[in-house]
């Protein structure tokens, strides 16, 4: 992709611009690439040296596709000059050609990042989650924003195609002039610390920068710790030339507060982010968790409370969507407008429910250091009464150290490890498998929790076996690759999603759906009904209402039209009175919100108190107009009302599906009533 209107640059502008030497005539340049193959009429083609093969060996093939002139170092200035083809052509020569490309290529295109807010988010887990969900709650103040990351490369919402996940610098200054002509005011990038070290983002201006914690990865590329500290601190530190001008850093671990002591000196304004201590974003209370989100109480930096629901599981989590809301608040987004948007955010590949219907928790992701294993399993240990398996493996031609820590931090958090090849690149599998099953079979007897380890080189053979393994309640957790669609062996890319893959392990063990019109569906919960329980059920419910294509959300075209088959929710209160009334009643609010995101024809809210009311007003504030709740003081008031409605649309009926939990007796009461019912024959189901 190219800007239709290049600003270009006159070659001795930019020599005077980077130091460099002009041999030759002077051109206008109206783009710049890495690539001979992607050269275009009008390039700067930048011919760097290789450790193999010097870049100025391709430049003939640029010339012939229209560059213009030539970015080299002197060795590259001899070689052009000894080809008939380059002997001409103008040269840009500097002594380290790679560490002016990215300030050549932003006035080239117009220094596009210094007429947008340009966010940077660095660290070792979590770039992608908080770009995603800084992305939201941009959009979520109207900001046309473009988003670029590992997964892909989005403009106001809307994937590009593009096969460059980490884009060099001409790559970037041209995506960022393309977003500009877009009418994109707001970017939000994740840096690496791959680009920083290498220049990629040179010549980008940051207007705010974001850190989010420091582990073992790229020791393979950085050598030490310290050397990948000093590499990530080049967004903050003052004598960078992409120092952020703002700066928000998470100082949930020393290297938080290291970082956060590089940015207080060379950031405009710092701002520090914790969920476990004091800082100026921090969470001052959890309320509520299930498998699938969870809400905290939160405070600005201004002092200001607010309740904050993550859509995704764990810890880490929350201090990627704190850290989110602080960026995009720094941004001028308000603070209720940026937590309001990230409310229905999806990341592909972390944390990502596979859900075929399956009686179990079975998800893909992308935790492929040892921390971030770690920290996910304890996650998923944290949200389930279940047994826990993982499927993992390690890279192949990246950092060795990590391997034999990966699967010590798997046997230590999961009853079963299935060890199997990631990407083994250019090595030899069966030896990337050996150090992961080393460091599991090290870690001592008291301190694992896998019962059994097995060894399977085939990954698709893997996942069905732990899907095979899987019983009601379990999770199933396949970690690695997450968003990856390939898998490298032996330097061939093989197509292989891990999402694609489990769900078709998880629809070979599915019984058919038994789909019967003439049923009324009950479900209840048959253990002490409690919020998270009931959060789980409802999703799960859903699904299989979702199979049977009942609910407006899941109906198709055409199907039960004349019938209407519906979905239904009624609620009580749940727990104890004796409990802070005001969190009950957020928490309460969110079941409510919750139902009518997840497309519930009918929720009903039944009870006395203003906790029970408050779940009636969060789904009415989540809907359209109001129709999709409704609210009774008492269980004898609903029960009249659905005497008066029955056989009727404004009362469940044969064919549609039923959750009711909490409240004293509502469960009984309602299921006696329906089962008096001569021309229904209702089926409890207890989960």
């Amino acid at each position: 992709m190219r800007p239709e209107h290049p600003a270009g640059a006159d070659l001795y502008q930019l020599a005077e611009l980077s130091g460099g030497e002009l041999v030759g005539a002077d051109r206008t340049v109206l783009g710049a690439t890495l690539r001979a193959q992607d050269a275009a009429p009008g390039d700067l083609f930048a011919a760097l040296p290789g450790s193999k093969v010097h870049g100025a060996r391709f430049a003939a093939d640029a010339v012939a596709a229209g560059a213009v002139a030539v970015l080299t170092d002197a060795e590259g200035l001899r070689l052009l000059r000894a080809q008939p083809a380059t002997a001409d052509v103008p040269v840009l020569v500097h002594d380290a050609p790679r560490e002016i490309l990215g300030v050549v290529s932003a006035r080239i295109y117009g220094d596009p990042s210094r007429q947008l807010t340009l966010i940077g988010i660095t660290g070792t887990s979590g770039k992608t989650t908080t770009a995603y969900l800084t992305e939201a709650a941009l959009r979520a103040d109207g900001r046309v924003v473009g988003l670029i990351g590992t997964v892909e490369i989005r403009i106001d919402g809307v994937r590009v195609p593009s096969s460059l996940t980490t884009p060099e610098a001409p790559d970037l200054q041209r995506m960022f002039a393309v977003m500009l002509e877009r009418g994109v005011d707001s970017v939000v990038m994740e840096v690496s610390s791959h680009a920083l070290s290498l220049g990629r983002v040179d010549g980008a201006r940051f207007a705010i920068g974001g850190f989010t914690n420091l582990s073992q990865d790229h020791l393979d590329f950085h050598r030490t710790m310290e050397e990948y500290f000093t590499a990530k601190s080049r967004l903050f530190d003052g004598a960078s030339s992409v120092r952020a001008g703002e700066a928000l850093v998470v100082v949930d671990d020393s290297w938080g507060e290291r970082m956060a002591q590089v940015a207080r000196r060379g950031a405009e304004r710092l701002a520090t982010v914790s969920t476990t201590g004091e800082a100026g974003w921090s969470v001052t209370a959890g309320i509520s968790a299930d498998a699938g989100s969870q809400t905290v109480l939160m405070t600005d930096p201004g002092g200001a409370e607010h309740v904050l629901t993550v859509p995704l599981p764990g810890a880490y989590n929350v201090a990627n969507a704190l850290l989110a809301v602080g960026l995009a608040a720094t941004a001028g987004v308000p603070v209720e407008t940026a937590i309001g948007g990230l409310a229905a955010v999806a990341v592909p590949g972390r944390l990502e429910k596979v859900d075929r219907g399956q009686d179990f928790l079975a998800v893909v992701d992308y935790a492929h250091k040892p921390a971030a294993v770690e920290a996910v399993l304890a996650t998923l240990a944290a949200q389930t009464r279940g047994r826990i398996a993982v499927v993992i493996g390690a890279g192949g031609d990246r950092d060795t150290e990590k391997r034999p820590l990966m699967g010590a931090a798997a046997a230590r958090g999961a009853d079963l490890l299935i060890i199997t090849d990631d990407n083994p690149r250019t090595e030899d599998p069966a030896a990337i498998r050996a150090a992961v099953r080393a460091g599991a079979d090290a870690v001592p007897g008291d301190q694992r929790r896998a019962a059994s380890i097995i060894e399977t080189a085939d990954r698709a053979r893997a996942i069905a076996e732990a899907v095979e393994w899987a019983e009601p309640g379990d999770v199933v957790l396949v970690a690695g690759k997450g968003h990856e669609t390939g898998q490298e062996i032996a330097g061939v890319k093989h197509p292989f999603d891990d999402r694609e893959v489990l769900a078709a392990a998880l629809d070979r063990r599915r019984p058919e759906p038994a789909a019967d019109p003439a049923v009324l569906a009950v479900y209840i919960d048959g253990g002490a009904a409690s919020l998270d329980s009931t959060r789980t059920l409802l999703r799960s419910v859903l699904v299989e209402a979702a199979e049977q294509a009942v609910g407006s959300a899941h109906r198709t075209p055409g199907a039960d039209s004349a019938e209407g088959r519906r979905t239904w929710a009624f609620f009580g209160e749940f727990g104890s009175r004796d409990e802070d009334e005001n969190a009950r009643c957020v928490a309460h609010d969110l079941l409510g919100r919750l139902a009518v995101r997840l497309a519930v024809d009918q929720t009903v809210a039944v009870g006395p108190t203003r906790v029970a009311r408050a779940l009636y007003q969060g789904a009415i504030q989540e809907g359209s107009w109001g129709e999709e709740a409704a609210f009774y003081p008492t269980a004898d008031d609903l029960l009249a009302q659905l005497r008066a409605d029955a056989g009727t649309p404004a009362a469940p009926r044969a064919g549609d599906v039923v959750l009711v939990a909490g409240g004293s007796g509502l469960v009984e009461a309602l299921v006696a009533h329906w089962r008096d019912q001569p021309d229904l024959d209702v089926r409890v189901h207890t989960r």
